[in-house]
């Protein structure tokens, strides 16, 4: 292939995109007199969801444009921006600007944001795996390590009220996005909450036995299993917020306490 058939077969999806759209995407509004929204004002802009075009998500799976959402999620993890989210709105809000950055980035295609959040919400830069006579690393990004070490340190830590303290800066949670996340993309995909569940025991099995350090956490199964009720949730209304299922106990055995989430009858 030549060089600009090449260049023309790369731009196509940039040229379909201005085609298709009619003007730039419209921030959903809040209309007061709907009863839906109990007359609250519209939400701050990255906490809106956008009315995308009538086919522009089917091309955000676009292997160019895919991996350039991903990027461009992570850059603004990364940003100062975001930063500034989480001190005004706190780490749980924060969380919910993530996704709605998700969306946006791949105009409301649900199933490419789910996973976009996942990849973009990893804190581990490479993967120790356990086997015979050695123990074998792999990379999970391509960020350079200066960046790396800038999103993770970004990362919302405080989602629970249990979540670990010490400041700012600390840790906490910020390791169980990825599980949420994750969860909510296989429970979405396959229309199943338990799907998602057992794919996230058997995770969790697995990096107990097989991953280097890794270590059986039942904080990562309440992720994992709040991620599975999002994802589950999102089938009958794309425009929910991660924050609202971030609220179950620890489970002490067996799966985690159930609350109100459990009744709304998703599987």
């Amino acid at each position: 292939m030549t060089m600009a058939p090449r260049f023309l077969f790369l731009l196509a999806p940039s040229v379909l995109l201005s085609v298709l759209t009619p003007g730039p995407a419209r921030a959903q509004s809040v209309d007061p007199a709907d009863t839906r929204t109990g007359g609250r004002a519209a939400p701050p802009w990255y906490l809106q969801f956008e009315d995308p075009g009538p086919f522009e998500a089917l091309l955000t799976w676009y292997p160019p444009l895919f991996i350039r959402n991903g990027i461009d999620l992570k850059d603004f993890i990364r940003s100062e921006t975001f930063a500034a989210i989480r001190r005004k709105e706190g780490d749980r809000r924060a969380a919910d600007a993530i996704f709605v950055r998700a969306m946006a980035l791949t105009r409301n295609n649900t199933s490419a944001a789910l996973l976009i959040s996942t990849v973009a919400t990893l804190d581990h830069y490479v993967v120790g795996v356990k086997v015979p006579l050695l123990n074998l690393f792999l990379p999970l990004s391509n960020e350079s390590r200066e960046d790396f070490d800038a999103r993770v340190a970004n990362l919302p830590g405080r989602l629970y009220p249990d979540s670990p303290g010490g400041g700012p800066r600390a840790a906490g949670d910020r390791d169980k996005l990825q599980h949420f996340f994750g969860s909510a993309y296989v429970a979405f995909t396959f229309e199943s909450q338990g799907a998602a569940d057992r794919v996230g025991d058997f995770i969790e099995i697995g990096e107990d036995a097989a991953i280097v350090d890794g270590v059986y956490d039942s904080r990562d199964r309440r992720a994992n299993w709040n991620g599975s009720q999002f994802g589950t949730a999102l089938l009958s209304n794309n425009r929910r917020y991660p924050s609202t299922f971030f609220r179950a106990p620890v489970a002490t055995g067996g799966s985690p306490v159930t609350d109100d989430l459990e009744r709304t009858g998703c599987r």
